[in-house]
Parts: C-alpha cells; structure tokens; sequence
C-alpha cells in the first residue's frame, strides 16, 4: 500500500478536527451538547446518565454491569459516553470496544435514518444524526491515538465489533420517534458498513510498520504511548 494511504488512513483514525487539540492525553476533553459536557462531567444520555457521571468508581462499573445486560438496545450516545468515561477513568482497553461499538452503531444510525424525514433542529433524527458525527470527530483522536498503539490488541476488538454488527438491531425500539429507511434496505445498508471494517483491517494487519512510522512523526506516540490502562473487574467486562 502506497505510503499516502497510509497517511489518509492515520488523519482519518487518529487526526484532529479543525480547531480540537490535546493538552491532556489522559482525559478526554469534548462538548456534545446536549449529550456530554467533560466539564463536571455532565451526561443527558437517559437511564444511564447517573451511572455514568458517578464519582465513586464502584458506582460506575456497576453502571457499566447493568449496560453490558442491556448490551442490544443500547443506542450510540449511550455508548460513546460509556467509551469516554472508561477511558478517562483508566479502563481504556475496553474504551477501545466500547467506542468502537459506538461508532459502527451511530455509522449505521446515519446510514439508514431517511434524510428527508429526520426534521430540524430540536427534532431527535436530526440531533441525533448531527450528534454521531460529533462523536466520532472529537472523541476518536482520543481513543485511536491510545488504541493505535497497540495494532495487535486493536485488530481483534474491531473483529469482534464486526461480528457483532453482522445483524440489524430494532432500531425504531432503540431510536423512538425517528424514521428510518424502509426494513428492506437495511441489511444493505449494513452490509457495506460491515464490509468497510474489513478493508480497515486489512490495513491494519498489513501495514503495522508504517502506521508505527506515522504516530512517530505526527506525536501521537509520544503523546499516547505511555499511558497505562487498568483492567476491568469480571462481572463489568464486555
């Protein structure tokens, strides 16, 4: 593979939006309104949100126990916080998991809402399509500039997270009051979302030494490198 893909590849999986930077590479630093805000932190993702902001670190992994049995319906906001706070709070093996799954679900929420049905500002289909791009904009910097540190360990995560995808969820159960395409252009739709992990993939496989020489030279492995992660007790386990 020709070395300007592999720089393509890198701005696309760990670059940084216009304007975003990284002070601290350890705490996640975003403001998706109304969704997340690091300051405080503050969370409006539903039933979950408490959980999520708790302070005490044994009230989060029991947030984290209850959203693993609730794995399925889990919508992308949900998961994207969760990702976030498991990194900052040290866990960030399983924020790789985590942001990913948010990431291939709010791919998919996009891919298959009907545009022309989602409204305007205040409307949730809108919100929501605008707050994916969001996510995955500011959050990924963060999480694949740890990640892409470690291919070996990244390449099974994303397998994992393709297997997983492989079949549709109910989506108007998890996103009520957004309409999406007709049920029969579903699977289609996912079927190129899924066939996309596979190309990144095989990049990731093939192109270990090169994608290694880019995170030097950009900083990333200065930046991101070193930082530890902390294993995540059994029963809150993925």
């Amino acid at each position: 593979m020709k070395r300007n893909v592999i720089v393509i590849l890198i701005v696309i999986c760990a670059g940084l939006v216009a304007g975003q930077t990284i002070t601290d590479p350890a705490h996640i630093e975003v403001y998706i309104t109304p969704y997340y805000n690091s300051n405080g932190p503050a969370i409006e993702v539903g039933r979950f949100s408490s959980g999520l902001a708790a302070k005490s670190e044994s009230e989060f992994l029991a947030t984290i126990a209850k959203m693993k049995q609730s794995w399925e319906t889990l919508n992308f906001p949900e998961l994207y916080v969760a990702a976030i706070r498991l990194y900052d709070l040290g866990f960030r093996k399983d924020s790789i998991y985590w942001f990913y799954s948010a990431q291939y679900r709010g791919r998919l929420f996009a891919t298959l809402i009907d545009q022309n049905k989602m409204g305007s500002i205040g409307n949730a289909g809108f919100e929501l399509f605008q707050a994916q791009n969001a996510f995955q904009q500011l959050v990924g910097p963060y999480i694949n500039g740890y990640a892409f540190g470690d291919i070996d360990q990244l390449v099974p995560i994303i397998e994992r997270v393709q297997r997983e995808g492989k079949v549709v969820p109910e989506l108007t159960k998890i996103y009520p009051g957004v309409v999406f395409k007709p049920k029969s252009e579903w699977d289609a739709g996912n079927k190129g979302l899924n066939e996309g992990l596979t190309k990144l993939l095989i990049t990731l496989k093939n192109e270990k030494a090169s994608i290694k020489q880019q995170r030097v030279e950009r900083g990333m492995e200065a930046k991101f490198g070193k930082l530890p992660s902390k294993d995540l007790p059994k029963a809150s386990g993925p």
